[in-house]
């Protein structure tokens, strides 16, 4: 089993590496993540949206592990972030999950309008006051819109900003203002969807430690300061892979020449939803 490291951040031990279940179906968790915790992962991220709360629940109350032992993140959909209806779908995903607690709750996408995001950060810092989560944060927040949710909510209140980020997509503005205000940036489609899988860069980079280029973009994120990363598969030999990044260190020269293949490319982008990004 792969010990991973943890990333502490106002009061946050998040373990770097976690198992993300973005379009994975109830049956394919069912498959694949039990497996995944044998590899070692605790850190699961799940979100009411994916539909697949419970499987994730099942998956950990099987386990033999217990509870404590895992670091599980839900994040509330757009459509409960009115004040009330936030904490009843925070209950509703504690029952599907068969937990009193999630360790960290995210908002899924910022949605301002009418009154802004304050009555609905209100809410969540209270979900965290009455106990169903230990620690809270955001996702897919721009930099201003999580200037401002800081500025509501306080220092050292939120953990994270949850965002695309992969070696195709930089980010630097974004992490120097999470860095500023020691948030974490937990980096979803980490792999940039399987794109990495066959750069020649990071082939030729992996070549030198006997990883793959999907390693070598994982290593890269986790080597970052208060950055921590959530791949997501359906294949085991794959979610075997993920983890196993821990036995080697980028050199200088690796970094150089995978900061060199950012393009600023945007996957994750949907139309309603997506704020105006600052790149």
């Amino acid at each position: 089993m792969t010990d991973i490291p943890v990333i502490g951040a106002n009061g946050l031990n998040m373990p770097a590496l976690g198992f993300g279940t973005f379009e994975l179906d109830e049956e394919t968790i069912g498959r694949v993540l039990p497996g995944a915790i044998e590899l070692g992962y605790r850190h699961i991220d799940t979100a009411q949206i994916y539909r697949n709360e419970a499987a994730v629940g099942k998956a950990v109350a099987e386990s033999g592990i217990d509870r404590s032992e895992f670091f599980l993140t839900t994040k509330v959909w757009v459509d409960r972030f009115a004040p009330e209806d936030l904490l009843a779908s925070v209950q509703g995903s504690l029952e599907r999950l068969g937990t009193d607690y999630v360790d960290l709750l995210l908002l899924h996408w910022p949605l301002f309008g009418g009154r802004g995001m304050n009555p609905t950060l209100e809410a969540l810092m209270r979900a965290r006051r009455e106990g169903m989560a230990r620690h809270i944060g955001i996702s897919n927040f721009n930099i201003d819109h999580t200037e401002q949710a800081v500025a509501f909510c306080g220092e050292g209140q939120l953990m994270t900003n949850q965002v695309e980020y992969h070696v195709y997509l930089g980010q630097e503005r974004l992490r120097r203002v999470l860095a500023r205000h020691n948030l974490v940036l937990t980096a979803y489609m980490p792999l940039a969807k399987a794109h990495t899988v066959n750069d020649p860069v990071l082939w030729q980079i992996g070549e030198q430690y006997g990883k793959t280029a999907a390693q070598v973009a994982l290593r890269w994120l986790v080597e970052q300061d208060r950055v921590a990363a959530i791949p997501a598969t359906s294949n085991p030999h794959h979610a075997a892979a993920n983890i196993d990044i821990f036995d080697f260190s980028l050199s200088k020269a690796d970094q150089e020449s995978i900061a060199g293949l950012d393009k600023n490319r945007r996957i994750c982008n949907p139309d309603g939803l997506s704020p105006a990004w600052d790149d």
